[in-house]
């Protein structure tokens, strides 16, 4: 029997926090948009509408992808953060050939109705919004779970299970590094290791085209052993809240097998979305909205009467 109940417990992570912390900047997007439908341009006219807003529509996903990919990167893979920066580029581009033609100094002619750019806007901070508090009160299935008898992974399509007493090792990312060469170390990010064995025979088999990009950011060689990423930013937490969790279930039970007639006490979750009561958190959320309900009254010509 292990003497710390708490290692008994089951631990899942969520993206909850991830995806309402986002919920502000949605806000902000929205404010954005309703100020260019309401004062750049309220009465778009003309027949290239439509055209206008597939066009942004790829703006706006190509720039959602860029931004994704920037939160998600692992330090230290420059091709994946080149590719980032130039998605974004792209977007910026395609934005101001594509700008209203009296948004930017050179008040270019041919540009898209600022109506339909507000409302692309306006769309996707909405549709944001709607997806987050979906998720919030409709959680999806937890992307890490720590249980006495082993990690459960959930990652580019693939539902891995490490047992315990297959794990090596939980340390912090080291990439590089070779004879007479140091390796680069990231303090922060958590890897479990794992034999190569293990990972050929039970992980990299099952990988197909559709387990996504990333692969090689998520299994890192290191000697004869594989590095399992597990970073804290997909989470919104702090890096101790993952590394501490895992270590202490390892020690636990890496050479004593968990005894399945001992159910686990309860449940345990990180990166949960809650109100805190703080001054910042109400910030984010209500500068935002009152910009919003600010444009709204003015567009009625309530304040101006």
């Amino acid at each position: 029997m292990h003497g710390a109940a708490g290692v008994l417990q089951i631990v899942e992570y969520s993206r909850d926090k991830w995806n309402m912390e986002r919920v502000p900047r949605a806000l902000l997007a929205c404010m954005v948009g309703l100020f260019f439908v309401v004062y750049v341009d309220p009465r778009p006219a003309g027949g290239g509408i439509l055209r206008a807003f597939i066009i942004l529509v790829v703006i706006a996903v190509i720039g959602l992808l860029a931004h994704f990919l920037l939160e998600q990167l692992f330090e230290g893979a420059p091709i994946v953060k080149f590719a980032a920066g130039a998605l974004i580029v792209i977007a910026l581009v395609a934005l101001y050939w594509n700008s209203p033609g009296d948004f930017f100094r050179s008040r270019r002619t041919s540009g898209i109705p600022g109506a339909v750019l507000g409302w692309i806007f306006i769309i996707g901070g909405l549709g944001w919004i709607a997806f987050a508090l979906y998720r919030h009160f409709y959680p999806a299935r937890p992307i890490l779970t720590l249980s006495p008898e082993g990690i459960i992974y959930h990652v580019s399509r693939l539902n891995l299970f490490i047992p315990w007493h297959e794990v090596q090792g939980v340390a912090a990312l080291e990439l590089g590094g070779g004879p007479g060469v140091i390796p680069h170390r990231f303090d922060d990010v958590t890897v479990v290791q794992i034999s190569t064995q293990f990972y050929e025979r039970h992980i990299l088999s099952r990988q197909t085209f559709l387990t996504g990009p990333g692969w090689n950011d998520l299994f890192v060689p290191k000697g004869s052993s594989v590095q399992m990423v597990l970073h804290f930013l997909l989470f919104s937490i702090p890096p101790k809240d993952i590394r501490e969790p895992i270590a202490l279930r390892w020690k636990a039970f890496q050479a004593e097998p968990w005894d399945a007639g001992t159910m686990p006490a309860e449940r345990r979750v990180y990166g949960a979305w809650s109100i805190d009561g703080s001054l910042w958190q109400a910030t984010k959320f209500l500068v935002p909205l009152i910009g919003i309900v600010w444009i709204l009254v003015d567009s009625t010509g309530v304040l101006h009467r």
